[in-house]
């Protein structure tokens, strides 16, 4: 699937049985019934404490699937938040950074990082 040059991610028309992700050159895709929840929040790492503009991208979109967790970086994510909600978000993939502002009404995804869950541990469970 190709990308419109200004455009992160693509929806589907219909109920999405699956979400993939493009980054890297890579293509990962995860069935929706595997989602067990989503999280959009303001990205910790975002913050700047001298008062200058931040550099980080300032959303998060952390996805918690049954096999891996899935945290997306970038600007105005809460359109994929949107677009989840409805079982329509298909595909969200990486564009270059001077995409970034090219429409500041678009959301724009900065990175994309998979984390495979371990065999055996219980999503969210914590071993000490």
């Amino acid at each position: 699937m190709n990308f419109l040059k200004d455009d992160c991610y693509q929806p589907a028309n219909m109920n999405c049985f699956c979400i993939e992700f493009h980054f890297d050159g890579r293509r990962r895709g995860f069935h929706a019934s595997q989602l067990i929840e989503y999280t959009l929040e303001p990205n910790p790492d975002a913050k700047n404490d001298d008062g200058g503009q931040a550099q980080a991208a300032p959303d998060k979109l952390t996805f918690a699937f049954s096999t891996a967790d899935v945290v997306v970086l970038g600007w105005r994510l809460d359109r994929l938040a949107d677009r989840l909600s409805e079982n329509k978000l298909a595909v969200v993939g990486i564009l270059p950074k001077r995409y970034a502002d090219f429409d500041r009404n678009k959301p724009f995804v900065a990175s994309i990082k998979i984390e495979p869950l371990a065999k055996g541990v219980t999503p969210g469970a914590t071993s000490e």
